[in-house]
């Protein structure tokens, strides 16, 4: 115990074993404090949240009663038809989902009324019992716009009044309510994981509203609720509790509750892990104890000095000692260290501002640099270029020679930057560069680059042609600071791409985009449960029996605010964002009712229904899809799959795995857009698919474009000679359709078969085209 080492780890364990035993009681003696507090939080938590909640259903019911109130078709209907106010009560009360719906005429009579009810789960509409009766409360119309609790048949409601006027004149009032009931419980119970149950008092006697009085627990959470009430909680339970008094001689009591046990056991459990990382901590510490003492030796303070000089950052001094024992061997590898990290940090900083494949300025360095000329208050422009075509070039050659083709243009863009008065040229990242110009013309830039960029790049005798695509921001014209400027170059390159333009300036128009996507993407989640989404149809055309045979299924948004909204403006978010799991769910099944629909009505037609590449990434799809079908007892041989091609090329390996089980189960699949996706013949040859969708691009001008009709001609003849059929999509004139059909060609789309339809628009067309053998257009 004499030497130092030992000594030093000895005091290590002495002081490591206090402090984790001070540690340890502090925290035992704390954690039963610590249970009653956070029991206690989260109970007060639940409560603001309560109240927060139902104060917020009340001003959502305020603010769209007053809206409603100043409905003119509401106005002229209020006190004369009837059937008219309640169509239009009803149409109102169905936008915000409320249970309650009902007008009061300006001598204080129900002329309206109507009560959402529930059967087997089912929700139907009523005419209300209180209807051409007095309303019972004819101090609250004269308050102007309220909101109260109002009970129908033992059913209470959220209620908000606002008055109906013309001018200075009442018509009446109009009342719209929300139910209080178990979805409302079940609403907060997923919010606070604390059950939660409604009951009234009426006469002395409490009876639970949120829970059926035929439900088996009715009796056992009513008597839990009233203990609650009257803080006469079990100790198994956590518990807090509301009242509210303000309708009729009524109490509302609100119970919010939760098993004591499974609050402590995850308090148990998070204490189990602390014991544990307190060991691990402990054991961690001894053995860092025990190599620090072992690292250190008598004669260590002869080098702190130098120690202190180097931890300065000063590492142009050297350490001087004369020692030739370890303690010199320890200064000389103190000199070594200090050469080593000084190369180093040279080598991180570096590496931190360029990028590994190019050497070029990175990001973080073009931050820096346009910060630097913000700070110069001197306008330049932001040019953000994009490599066309690379992943062609990635995918056909491979990663190597891609990485090739960007160190080249690299190369070239750096030319031009030392010949020219370019401020700064960095690669942010893949096919992506930045050039900054200060007082430049931009067309002499766009002029220089184009010549830089004109000799063509050989790799191994295949030419390849640099071409870029280019978006601008300006400051201080577009933006003043880097990140905006960055992002709006970003924008007009994306609108560039978009457009099929080379160069594109940076314009606010460019934002609109952006702000109605963020729209779509919020209202997008509540499309479907809205009911704004409906599939429309376009009849397929078999061109040898000229007799309609198939129908392809497509979507429509039919916004609120919006109105129709085209397919390619919110496909592309569903994608995006994870929503088109729902979405293509949603219109598979609405297919294959129709499909059974039709069937009904001796419409035998095969649906074909387009699929997303995310579709073909879902763990699940093919039981979905196999589930879908067997309820709906639909055939499988009736079910067309259309897959983008682009989909396929994207994963080729997993598309055709996933197709194949489709295609194995009896499903038809259909490549879509073939032709506009760069797929090879090699993928196609792979893929278990039954027929091509040639794209209407290449169908449109077919007339007077003698190379769409050699690509189609062409594509028609490989699909037969891989056993494939063909259909044809953008079908709008005659000449079309018999030159497809005397090409060979099986089935054929387009407006001038029909445009999608509606269902119902579309059914006595088809009861009258299914056995015409000549189409003259149609609408």
């Amino acid at each position: 115990m004499k030497s130092l080492q030992n000594k030093i780890f000895l005091f290590f364990v002495i002081l490591l074993l206090m402090v984790q035993s001070i540690a340890f009681w502090t925290l035992y003696s704390g954690k039963k404090n610590q249970e009653a507090a956070e029991i206690n939080n989260r109970l007060t938590t639940a409560k603001t949240i309560f109240t927060e909640l139902f104060d917020r259903r009340l001003t959502y019911l305020s603010t769209f009663a007053e809206t409603v109130a100043k409905d003119y078709g509401l106005k002229e209907v209020f006190n004369e038809d009837t059937r008219s106010l309640l169509f239009a009560l009803n149409n109102h009360r169905k936008r915000i989902d409320a249970d309650l719906a009902m007008t009061i005429t300006a001598e204080g009579v129900i002329n309206g009324q109507l009560q959402r009810y529930f059967i087997n789960g089912k929700d139907k509409i009523r005419q209300g019992a209180e209807r051409d009766t007095i309303f019972r409360f004819n101090e609250w119309l004269g308050a102007g716009q309220a909101a109260h609790l109002y009970m129908i048949d033992n059913a209470l409601y959220q209620l908000s009044l606002s008055p109906v006027t013309v001018g200075a004149k009442t018509l009446g009032w109009i009342a719209f309510g929300f139910e209080i009931d178990h979805r409302l419980a079940n609403e907060f119970k997923k919010i606070t994981d604390l059950t939660t149950d409604f009951i009234i008092k009426d006469e002395g006697k409490w009876r639970l509203i949120s829970i059926k009085e035929n439900n088996k627990n009715y009796n056992h959470a009513l008597e839990l609720a009233v203990q609650v009430i009257d803080n006469k909680t079990p100790d198994k339970y956590i518990a807090t509790h509301s009242l509210i008094n303000e309708f009729d001689d009524k109490e509302l009591g609100v119970a919010m509750h939760g098993l004591r046990a499974n609050f402590v056991a995850l308090l148990q459990e998070q204490w189990w892990k602390f014991l544990f990382l307190a060991a691990l901590t402990l054991l961690l510490s001894l053995t860092s104890a025990y190599f620090i003492a072992a690292s250190i030796s008598k004669p260590i303070k002869r080098l702190v000095t130098q120690a202190k000089v180097i931890a300065s950052g000063d590492y142009q001094q050297k350490v001087s000692l004369k020692d030739k024992n370890e303690i010199g061997q320890l200064a000389e590898e103190f000199n070594q260290m200090q050469a080593a990290v000084l190369l180093r940090e040279e080598t991180i900083t570096h590496s931190a501002n360029h990028d590994p494949l190019t050497d070029l300025p990175n990001r973080n360095l073009l931050n820096k640099t346009i910060n630097q000329l913000i700070a110069q208050q001197q306008s330049f422009q932001v040019f953000h270029l994009n490599l066309s075509r690379l992943n062609d070039v990635n995918d056909t050659l491979g990663r190597d020679v891609g990485d090739k083709v960007i160190k080249e243009l690299a190369g070239r863009l750096q030319r031009l930057y030392q010949k020219t008065n370019l401020k700064a040229l960095a690669h942010i990242g893949a096919d992506e560069f930045v050039l900054l110009a200060e007082n430049m013309n931009v067309d002499e830039i766009i002029t220089q680059l184009n010549v830089e960029l004109e000799p063509t790049f050989n790799y191994q005798g295949i030419s390849l042609h640099f071409q870029v695509r280019v978006g601008i921001a300006v400051y201080p014209a577009h933006a003043t600071d880097a990140k905006s400027l960055l992002q709006m170059a970003v924008m007009a390159l994306h609108s560039a791409k978009k457009q099929s333009k080379l160069v594109q300036i940076y314009h606010p128009d460019l934002d609109i985009n952006t702000v109605e996507r963020l729209n779509l993407i919020n209202d997008l989640k509540q499309a479907i449960p809205a009911g704004e989404l409906a599939l429309h149809f376009q009849p397929k055309m078999c061109l040898k029996t000229r007799k309609v045979t198939h129908a392809e299924a497509l979507v429509r948004w039919e916004h609120p605010t919006l109105g129709m909204i085209p397919p390619d403006n919110f496909i592309y978010i569903a994608e995006q964002t994870g929503q088109i799991k729902a979405l293509t769910r949603w219109v598979f099944v609405t297919a294959l009712a129709q499909y059974n629909a039709w069937k009904i009505q001796g419409i035998d037609l095969n649906i074909a229904i387009n699929i997303s590449a995310e579709n073909l990434k879902e763990s699940d799809f093919h039981k979905f899809i196999y589930q879908s079908m067997i309820a709906a007892n639909v055939p499988a041989k009736k079910i067309t799959l259309e897959v983008t091609e682009s989909s396929v090329v994207e994963d080729p390996e997993a598309a055709i795995k996933v197709l194949a089980e489709f295609k194995d189960y009896g499903m038809k699949i259909s490549i879509d857009d073939y032709g506009t996706g760069y797929s090879s013949l090699a993928q196609l040859k792979q893929l278990p698919v039954h027929e091509l969708k040639i794209d209407k691009s290449f169908i449109q001008n077919i007339e007077n474009d003698e190379d769409d009709q050699i690509i189609v001609r062409s594509t028609i003849e490989l699909a037969h000679n891989m056993g494939l059929h063909v259909v044809a999509e953008g079908i709008e004139d005659e000449f079309a359709l018999n030159w497809l059909s005397d090409n060979g060609c099986e089935l054929a789309q387009g407006y001038y078969i029909s445009r999608p339809k509606p269902a119902i628009d579309l059914t006595p067309w088809l009861l009258t085209h299914l056995n015409i053998k000549e189409i003259k257009g149609s609408t």
